[in-house]
């Protein structure tokens, strides 16, 4: 029996280009982040940019986001860290990106998340509300953060702002959310029941199989039975496919003596949408089959039956457990 470790694909980033403002503020005052007025302001500041980002959303048939606590937390922190360490950079000097700064305030590794930056070296307080909407303006009319703005599959929004009197401004947006299924973003995504992602998933391996002229494999309602078993709990944070259950003892006893062997793979997604796909048989093939070791089980002769399991937990996370047996 072969076990395999989860593999898996971290959600996809656009690679962004800064985004550096003129000196365009006129504005003379300063900010003290720690005190008590002004975090009631930079409540208002994220309010506003909030109200901001969701009227650029709207105009373009997108939905609302709203605030996380989370992602308010990574943006202030990049802003404030930027400033003390004087660099503009969505990667800090120690290398970490905004996925890192996410966890580290408590968001989940599976969402899409998504980060706009800008600086202000000449700007001086203090922030007004037309500084957040020359931001936003800038932002938008930039086609790479703006594509972050108006992006599918995000559900929530961080803003994080700091200016110095010597050194200028710096602010941040974040995003996340669950993500959108991978394929075609310009085609509508074939959803499956879960009842027919079994079969539909032994469609797509068969095609990997004739095009290597191996004769095709069918669903087995056991196998399926057995590859469901071995999925997580769909609520774990840190999901381990790591058996610990046999391979054998998820099928039922009165077909083990059917196989002479069995067999298991597995991959996982993050950040990429909530509802399984036509399009995620076809990304989990993909991987499997760029992997020598998982292709060689797939294109396997001996192999005739195979069972498939997908999870989506509706956060982003998607994970896939292919069985493959050799009938006697």
């Amino acid at each position: 029996m072969s076990i395999a470790r989860l593999r898996l694909r971290q959600p996809a980033r656009t690679d962004l280009r800064r985004l550096v403002f003129g000196a365009w503020l006129e504005i003379a005052s300063s900010l003290a982040a720690t005190s008590a007025g002004e975090a009631q302001d930079l409540d208002a500041w994220r309010q506003q940019a909030l109200d901001l980002m969701n009227k650029d959303r709207q105009s373009q048939d997108r939905s609302v986001l709203t605030l996380g606590d989370d992602l308010n937390a990574a943006a202030q922190s990049h802003a404030e860290d930027m400033l003390a360490r004087n660099y503009y950079s969505h990667t800090s000097p120690d290398g970490d990106d905004v996925q890192d700064r996410y966890r580290d305030a408590g968001g989940s590794r599976w969402e899409l998340v998504e980060e706009n930056i800008a600086r202000c070296a000449g700007c001086r307080p203090p922030i007004t509300p037309e500084t957040l909407e020359r931001l936003e303006t800038g932002w938008m009319n930039s086609p790479h953060h703006r594509e972050n703005i108006l992006r599918e599959g995000i559900a929530r929004f961080g803003y994080g702002i700091v200016l110095d009197p010597q050194q200028g401004l710096y602010a941040v947006q974040t995003f996340a959310g669950p993500g959108t299924p991978r394929g075609p973003q310009d085609e509508a995504p074939t959803i499956l029941a879960q009842d027919d992602v079994a079969t539909r998933a032994a469609t797509v391996i068969n095609r990997a199989r004739s095009e290597e002229g191996v004769a095709a494999v069918e669903a087995n309602a056991a196998l399926v039975a057995a590859a469901r078993s071995l999925l997580p709990d769909p609520d774990a944070d840190d999901p381990s496919l790591e058996f610990q259950q046999s391979l054998l003892e998820a099928i039922p006893a009165e077909q083990r003596s059917r196989w002479r062997s069995v067999g298991v793979v597995s991959a996982a997604c993050g950040g990429c949408g909530t509802e399984p796909t036509l399009a995620d048989l076809r990304a989990f093939r993909r991987q499997w089959m760029n992997d020598p070791q998982y292709r060689q089980r797939l294109l396997d002769p001996a192999v005739t039956d195979v069972g498939f399991a997908l999870q989506a937990n509706g956060t982003g996370r998607k994970i896939a457990v292919l069985v493959l047996a050799s009938a006697r």
